[in-house]
């Protein structure tokens, strides 16, 4: 099994910016740190309607991919879903429960969920799903409803000019939503019935046509949040960020 994605985002450099004054600024030294960046993060997602090209934050409204690959399952998805020109829209949305660095052990951990993400795509099918033949080219929504998200970042601090600045090297997360919702048109060359069949079997089975290829779901969002912690810290150094 396996992920790709390409998503056009920001060059990566360690030319140190100042943060937008609309963004919140937190200090290691002060007690409730914590609590600070949570907030600080909070207050700042519903802002990524537009892209931040200062800081290599992208519009989150929608997010989108150029090209999108979840690998064939073993289980009911015996088939490589190929997805291009997608838009996921929802992450501005994000509550987060938790958003907490260890500088010590140059940690970042993340909890939080999203009342809604809808993934839009062009989409290529040709194999089987839950032992049923499926083929078909064309238009694509997928909707994860009240998406659960827990991940580890791992970074190591890189001295440039005089300052210091977060490199994420490694991610993990685990998502979980309460439920997924599919729908693929011109399925079968346009055949209504077929496609409606296939469709409504995805929807009455969608945790475990979900299970079966979750793992590349969740590499997928790791290499997304890598790619946004990655090229905001490459920006914003530590010291901008948290002195």
């Amino acid at each position: 099994m396996k992920a790709v994605i390409l998503v056009s985002l920001f060059v990566l450099s360690c030319a140190g910016v100042k943060l937008p004054p609309n963004f919140q600024k937190c200090n290691r030294k002060q007690p409730d740190l914590k609590e600070c960046v949570l907030r600080a993060v909070q207050d700042g997602i519903p802002q990524l309607t537009r892209p931040f090209n200062e800081v290599n934050l992208p519009n989150l409204h929608p997010f989108v991919l150029t090209e999108l690959i979840i690998g064939a399952g073993t289980g009911a998805v015996a088939v490589e879903q190929k997805f291009h020109n997608c838009t996921l829209d929802g992450f501005h949305h994000f509550h987060f429960d938790k958003f907490e660095f260890d500088f010590e052990k140059k940690t970042l951990e993340i909890l939080g969920y999203c009342p809604e993400v809808t993934k839009k795509c062009r989409y290529e099918l040709d194999g089987k799903v839950m032992l049923m033949p499926v083929k078909g080219k064309g238009d694509s929504t997928i909707v994860l409803k009240n998406l659960g998200v827990a991940a580890s970042l791992n970074f190591e601090e890189i001295k440039k000019g005089g300052k210091t600045f977060m490199k994420m090297v490694s991610c993990r997360v685990m998502m979980e939503p309460e439920m997924v919702s599919y729908h693929f048109d011109n399925l079968f060359n346009g055949d209504k019935q077929l496609g409606d069949n296939l469709n409504r079997m995805l929807n009455e089975n969608w945790k475990e046509v979900l299970d079966d290829v979750k793992k590349d779901y969740n590499n997928i969002f790791e290499k997304i949040l890598l790619l946004l912690c990655g090229n905001f810290f490459s920006k914003v150094s530590m010291e901008e960020a948290f002195d």
